[in-house]
C-alpha cells in the first residue's frame, strides 16, 4: 500500500511540476535555493524546512534533479502517512473488535490519502477553495506534516489514557509514561518544523478537550481532577520546545524581517475569510465533510465517550473556530492561512471516521439497520474517493 501511494503521488508531483505556478512549483524552488551559506536567509524566509531540506538532500546525495527530488520527497511522505493511517486504523479496529482489521484498514488508508470534497461545479467552481480538504495535495509542507501531526495524535491519546488509569492504544510497548511525553515533545517539535499549522489546532485542541475533563473531576468531587491537571502541566512542558521554535522564528522574523514581515494576526468577523471562496460556508463543509458527518451522527456514543473519538470532534471544531474567526491581513488575508489548522482538524476526523468504518466492517453486526448504515458509510467514502481521483485528473493527460 506505502509503496503504491508512493507511486501514485510520485507521478502526480511531476505532472504538477509541468503545469502552471502553484504551491509545489514555488516551494521547490525554494528548496533549490537552499545552500548552507544562505540557510539562514532560507529559514527567515519560511521557518519550516522539513520538507525543503528533505528535497535539497535527495538533490545532493543521490544527485537527482530537483524535480524529481520534489517528487520523491512527496511520495515519501504520503507512503509514511498512509502507513501510520493504517497503524491508527487497525489499533483502533482491534481495540473496538477484539481483531486486527487488516485488508479493511489497508483499503481506508489507501482511500483516505486521496479524498477530497464532492465537486459540485454549479455551486462552486473550486473544488477545493471554499471547501477544503485533509488531502491538499498541491502544497508540499502541510502533506509533509501530516504524518508528525497523527503521530501527535496517537501519543496525546495514550497520555489521556494513561491518566485515566485506561490501557494505552496505540504504544503499549512504551512502558514508562515519561517517555510517551519526551515523544510527544519530539514529534511536536517536527511537526512545528515542517508546518506549525498542525501545532496551532492541536495545542488548544488537547487544552479544549482536558479543561472538559478537568471539569467532569470537580463535578464529581472524587479526586481525579489532580491526574488530569497532572496531564495539563506536564504536556505543558513537553510542548515547551516547539514554542520554543515558533517564538525564535517570530522574534527572528520581527528582528530581521521575512516574507510574513508585513502581515499580521487579527480576529474578523465571523466567516469574512471563508466567503471569500465560498458562495455558502455551511454547504461546503458538507460537501468537503458529508462521510465524517455521517459517521459522527451514526456513532454518537463512540464520538462522545472514545478518547480518539472524542478528541479528534474536539480538534476539528476548534480547527473550524480559528478559520471562523482569525486571518492574516494585508495580502495575506486572501491565502486564508487560518485554513491550515481546520485543515489538520479535518484530518484527524477523517482518520478517527474511516477507524470506526473499518471497524464496524469487520465486527458483526449488533442491530439489524449497522449493516445498511455501515454501507452508506462506504458508499459516501467511495464518492470522496472518486471526488479525489476527478480533482487529479486535469494532469491525466501528462500520464
Amino acid at each position: 500500500m506505502a509503496t503504491v501511494l508512493y507511486v501514485i503521488f510520485y507521478k502526480y508531483s511531476l505532472n504538477l511540476l509541468q503545469g502552471g505556478m502553484n504551491d509545489l512549483i514555488e516551494h521547490t524552488l525554494h528548496a533549490e535555493n537552499i545552500h548552507l551559506a544562505t540557510i539562514g536567509d532560507s529559514w527567515l524566509q519560511r521557518p519550516y524546512l522539513f520538507w525543503h531540506l528533505t528535497v535539497k538532500g535527495l538533490s545532493k546525495f543521490f544527485g537527482m534533479p530537483i524535480d524529481a527530488a520534489s517528487a520523491c520527497a512527496n511520495g515519501l511522505f504520503a507512503g509514511f502517512t498512509g502507513l501510520l493511517v493504517f497503524y491508527l486504523l487497525d489499533r483502533v479496529a482491534e481495540k473496538l473488535t477484539g481483531r486486527e482489521a487488516g485488508i479493511s484498514a489497508a483499503v481506508v488508508s489507501g482511500v483516505l490519502s486521496f479524498v477530497m470534497p464532492l465537486y459540485v461545479p454549479w455551486f462552486n467552481t473550486y473544488q477545493y477553495e471554499g471547501q477544503f480538504s485533509p488531502n491538499p495535495i498541491f502544497n508540499p509542507t502541510h502533506m509533509a506534516v501530516k504524518p508528525f501531526g497523527i503521530l501527535c495524535f496517537m501519543l496525546a491519546a495514550d497520555l489521556i489514557l494513561a491518566y485515566k488509569g485506561e490501557e494505552r492504544l496505540f504504544f503499549p510497548g512504551i512502558r514508562r509514561e515519561k517517555w510517551l511525553y519526551v515523544w510527544f515533545a519530539f514529534a511536536l517539535l517536527l511537526s512545528a518544523f515542517a508546518k506549525p499549522a498542525f501545532m496551532y489546532m492541536l495545542l488548544p485542541a488537547g487544552f479544549v478537550y482536558l479543561l472538559i475533563d478537568l471539569g467532569f473531576a470537580l463535578w464529581k468531587k472524587d479526586g481525579s481532577h489532580k491526574k488530569v491537571w497532572g496531564c495539563m502541566w506536564r504536556i505543558a512542558c513537553a510542548s515547551i520546545p516547539a514554542l520554543l521554535y515558533l517564538l525564535s522564528a517570530y522574534v527572528a522574523i520581527s528582528l530581521w524581517g521575512g516574507t510574513n514581515d508585513d502581515a499580521s494576526v487579527a480576529v474578523y468577523p465571523f466567516l469574512t475569510a471563508w466567503r471569500i471562496y465560498s458562495p455558502n460556508v455551511a454547504r461546503s463543509i458538507r460537501l468537503a465533510m458529508a462521510f465524517p458527518i455521517w459517521m459522527v451522527l451514526t456513532n454518537l456514543k463512540y464520538f462522545g465517550k472514545s478518547v480518539e473519538g472524542r478528541f479528534a470532534l474536539i480538534a476539528y471544531l476548534t480547527g473550524t473556530l480559528e478559520f471562523s474567526f482569525f486571518v492574516e491581513t494585508g495580502e495575506k488575508l486572501t491565502h486564508l492561512n487560518f485554513a491550515w489548522p481546520m485543515m489538520s482538524g479535518m484530518l484527524l476526523l477523517w482518520v478517527v471516521s474511516g477507524a470506526r468504518l473499518a471497524a464496524l466492517t469487520v465486527r458483526p453486526a449488533e442491530h439489524k439497520w449497522e449493516p445498511v448504515l455501515v454501507t452508506v458509510g462506504w458508499i459516501l467514502l467511495a464518492i470522496h474517493f472518486f471526488s479525489g481521483l476527478y480533482y487529479i485528473n486535469p494532469y491525466a493527460y501528462l500520464l
